[in-house]
């Protein structure tokens, strides 16, 4: 089961969607393979902010008619007819052929009335039939449900979204995290919005807290908030990935924004021991 989550223990602007949206297209755009991005809230928020799905819709009176997302496979796997054959229908293509999109329940609330434990479980193990991987991102703060749970035993990869702020840091690793229960599940630790100048920078993460991990970092940047708010990350990352990637090799220029997206994409999957191919054209790079 390649079933990826993204959390963080930090509840509010964190960056765990950004980075789940970010990593999904970038693994979209380089390796071969089929993908799932979904998360576990309500229809248009997360990572649905950084794509143009609604707006689609609204020019196409047609695709307002279609129903997709959590609502429409919850009715499915309780008249049993959710199968592999059938899974992609009622997702948003994001990446033609390679990247879709469960969106999330239409409920209102606190919690989206629709979601389950035993639908999760259905719903996810129906995807890791059909798709090479599928990544969750479980939102933020340390106050988890039966829901997060299920796709957290469900998961071989949590990729875990903190900041340099320092007192959350402290709240973090010193507090009992919904992850403690799950001791064999392996993490990946990712610094958003990073500026290597601060004094919580990764060698006084690591020496504060004794954490010998894997420790990734993205830089601020601007332009990504531009194409997050414009939904635009999909054309961010198809331009940022593959000019950072050569301005870095030619001018030894510092890491930026899409290089360490791209790297943090590696490490993802060979965390786990994903089999998926760059595509030709990365490979003649």
């Amino acid at each position: 089961m390649s079933i990826i989550l993204f959390w963080s223990p930090m509840k509010g602007a964190s960056g765990s969607s950004s980075l789940a949206a970010s990593v999904a297209v970038t693994i979209g755009n380089l390796y071969r393979g089929r993908l799932l991005l979904t998360h576990l809230g309500h229809r248009h928020t997360g990572i649905e902010t950084g794509f143009p799905i609604q707006e689609h819709r609204m020019d196409d009176p047609s695709l307002q008619l279609q129903e997709g997302g959590w609502d429409a496979v919850a009715r499915l796997v309780l008249r049993g007819t959710l199968s592999r054959d059938n899974i992609s229908n009622y997702t948003t293509p994001v990446l033609e052929q390679t990247l879709d999109m469960l969106e999330g329940t239409s409920g209102f609330g606190v919690a989206p009335p629709l979601l389950s434990s035993g639908l999760v479980r259905a719903v996810m193990d129906t995807a890791d039939q059909y798709y090479d991987l599928t990544l969750v991102d479980a939102g933020s703060g340390a106050g988890w449900g039966s829901v997060q749970h299920e796709a957290c035993t469900r998961a071989k990869l949590a990729v875990l979204s903190l900041t340099q702020n320092i007192r959350e840091l402290d709240a973090f690793f010193e507090s009992v995290s919904p992850l403690s229960t799950y001791s064999a599940l392996p993490f990946l630790m990712v610094l958003g919005k990073y500026d290597v100048r601060a004094q919580a920078n990764v060698a006084n993460i690591r020496r504060r807290y004794g954490y010998k991990g894997a420790l990734h970092t993205i830089p601020y940047s601007t332009k990504f908030l531009d194409a997050w708010n414009r939904r635009d990350v999909v054309g961010h990352v198809q331009r940022s990935v593959r000019s950072e990637k050569e301005q870095h090799l030619k001018l030894f220029m510092p890491i930026g924004w899409g290089q360490s997206i791209r790297q943090i994409s590696k490490a993802v999957l060979e965390a786990v021991e994903s089999d998926l191919r760059l595509k030709a054209l990365e490979r003649s790079a």
